[in-house]
């Protein structure tokens, strides 16, 4: 009996010693998502909050002792990918969330959260800034004219179907025309549409690719979409 005895102290010990770290490491990550408000969540998406909170400063709580700081999410509502920001007023003490926003990912867009009526609206002063999100299909199946940067954008006759589901796109070769080392139904390109920060839309594969300083044509950054004018940008 007197040989169990001190490895069972030596167990409680480590597990209790197990348990204060583990919460230690909780504690320290919550703060440190207060401080860099998530900023390992699209990062492109720190203008826009920034911008939101800048024009509505007047709202928002703010003292000697706290500042207005945010907490940064995704979600993912009817296949629509969005950021979201809880906004509020931050102190040593606590965090107090005074707004809620939902930036879509795909447009840009602001939306602020109504927790009464559980809808979102459109911020509509961000409406002169998100205008041109309007280029971008719905949903379905579209003809491109494929743009060759190395002629100019010039299409020589080649096309592409576009197909768009959400903020998802799929840029499919049907093999109608002269790309001969290309195959019928082969897939160019596909990936998530986004806005690049030179502002044009990009077929991008991480939150990261907007900022980018080379996309499109010749460059080994996202391929550039051109939704006004029906083209898909290539080498």
């Amino acid at each position: 009996m007197k040989h169990l005895v001190f490895p069972l102290l030596i167990l409680v010990f480590l597990f209790s010693c197990s348990n204060k770290s583990g919460q230690k490491d909780e504690t320290t990550d919550t703060s440190k998502q207060d401080s860099v408000a998530g900023s390992k969540i699209s990062p492109w998406a720190d203008e826009y909050i920034t911008r939101y909170i800048d024009a509505n400063k007047d709202r928002f709580k703010k003292s000697d002792k706290s500042t207005t700081a945010y907490i940064k999410d995704t979600i993912t509502i009817n296949e629509r990918s969005y950021t979201t920001a809880k906004i509020g007023d931050n102190s040593e003490e606590r965090f107090v969330t005074e707004q809620w926003i939902y930036i879509d990912n795909q447009t840009c867009e602001i939306f602020e959260y109504d927790p009464v009526n559980d809808s979102l609206s459109l911020w509509l002063e961000h409406a002169d800034y998100t205008n041109s999100t309007n280029e971008i299909p719905a949903d379905g199946q579209y003809r491109f004219d494929i743009a060759f940067a190395e002629w100019r954008g010039e299409s020589m006759g080649e096309k592409v179907t576009i197909v768009i589901k959400g903020d998802s796109i799929k840029v499919v070769y049907e093999g109608d025309g002269q790309i001969c080392e290309k195959g019928k139904r082969e897939i160019l390109d596909e990936g998530v549409i986004m806005k690049h920060k030179s502002g044009d839309w990009i077929i991008g594969k991480d939150p990261s690719d907007v900022n980018l300083d080379e996309v499109g044509g010749c460059t080994d950054g996202p391929a550039v979409i051109d939704f006004k004018n029906k083209k898909f940008w290539m080498c």
